[in-house]
């Protein structure tokens, strides 16, 4: 793989890294309840979730191309459920009365608990192999090598979980994160009536795919 090439790709996968989406702003609610290590596990997590994706098309790019249509069918679904809860954490915890009462609402403090947020929220998105179909295609040939599709596997993962991390530090910092503290609730309603409408908008997906 040439320079120009790796360059190229570099480019497409930092910019499908940094488009806005449920994934930044899941990762701004992250680390305003848990702080910047719980930022640093969600970025890694999500690295995770990238890795699986690219690994699945650029060694198996044949059968991805048949197995995808059954993975979407059943991770819109399940994308939407876990959209669903996402609205309902996030919405309950900006009408918490109290701050004791919000803690029984927050997403999760626990490390374990940010992992999970981060990979499921890649996970459950079939639209992200969706994306390394329509990139990696433009790179892999019949006789690409087990190198080449290495490097593309690693770039891709490499750049997504750097950028997430970049990120955390970015709404970590004390000035931002106070200031979305104390906006937590105002915060907290925007983002769930963000999930909300991605929920609405995945399941005219799905009902369209199903009757149509």
């Amino acid at each position: 793989m040439s320079l120009i090439t790796w360059v190229l790709l570099a480019s497409a996968c930092l910019a499908g890294a940094a488009s806005p989406g449920p994934s930044i702003a899941l990762l701004s609610k992250t680390v305003m309840d848990g702080g910047r290590r719980a930022g640093v596990v969600f970025g890694l997590a999500h690295g995770l979730g990238i890795f699986f994706y690219a690994f699945l098309v650029a060694f198996g790019l044949s059968l991805s191309l048949s197995f995808i249509p059954f993975l979407i069918k059943f991770l819109n679904v399940a994308g939407l459920v876990f959209l669903l809860w996402l609205a309902y954490v996030t919405l309950s915890s900006s009408f918490a009365p109290s701050d004791a009462e919000q803690q029984k609402f927050q997403i999760s403090n626990t490390l374990f608990g940010n992992f999970g947020s981060g990979f499921l929220i890649v996970f459950l998105n079939p639209k992200i192999a969706l994306f390394f179909l329509a990139i990696f295609t433009q790179f892999l040939g019949d006789v690409s090598s087990f190198q080449e599709k290495a490097i593309m596997v690693s770039t891709a993962t490499i750049i997504d979980t750097c950028w997430y991390i970049f990120l955390t530090f970015i709404i970590a910092l004390p000035k931002f994160r106070k200031f979305l503290q104390l906006r937590a609730r105002g915060f907290e309603f925007v983002l769930g009536c963000f999930f909300i409408i991605l929920c609405l908008l995945l399941g005219h997906k799905i009902l369209v795919g199903i009757f149509i």
